[in-house]
């Protein structure tokens, strides 16, 4: 082979380095979407197709704010009675419990660390004293704790959101911002 065609095919072999990275990355997981999580393909798909009828906030019936269901395990961003979104969380266990009542944001930054668990806190919402809202703490080592417990009370107390909830919450939410956590039981 002469310096020319070496060129070439490196060239060629480059483009479909390139090309199949797009794919794996853009394409391929978009294409799941189609199958979506059955075994039968779905002709088309279309975000729309998965929209919920809106669900109403328990507490918060006018402006924006937060609302934390204890005994559900929930938060919801509430914007004029209607939830915006809504997650699985993780409150404080039965010995450190979230507090209750109603709150204000306090303050918010995209990370601290928290000298009393040896971990760092992304996407930081504080409402009351040193209780927030935040990502699933990572450990010093890089570990993130509490995964399998979202859902479950396993917190020293503050609420814990999934990766990517967290950081959903934190956009969201401003300071003085209202905070209703309720237990379910005492509305009846």
């Amino acid at each position: 082979m002469d310096r020319k065609s070496i060129l070439v095919f490196i060239l060629v072999f480059l483009v479909g380095v390139e090309a199949g990275i797009f794919l794996f990355g853009n394409v391929f997981p978009k294409l799941e979407l189609l199958f979506l999580r059955s075994q039968k393909p779905i002709l088309s798909y279309s975000p729309l197709l998965e929209k919920k009828a809106p669900v109403s906030c328990q507490k918060i019936k006018e402006g924006k704010g937060i609302e934390v269901n204890i005994d559900k395990q929930t938060l919801r961003l509430c914007e004029n009675g209607e939830a915006k979104e809504e997650f699985l969380v993780s409150t404080g266990k039965r010995q450190t419990p979230t507090p209750e009542g109603k709150f204000r944001v306090i303050k918010k930054s995209p990370m601290i660390h928290s000298k009393i668990a040896a971990c760092w806190l992304p996407f930081w919402v504080g409402f009351y004293d040193d209780f927030g809202f935040h990502e699933l703490p990572i450990s010093d080592s890089g570990q993130r704790i509490g995964q399998e417990e979202i859902g479950k009370p396993a917190s020293l107390g503050c609420v814990r959101l999934n990766p990517g909830d967290a950081e959903k919450l934190y956009k969201f939410s401003e300071i003085g911002m209202r905070v209703v956590i309720f237990k379910e039981s005492e509305e009846k």
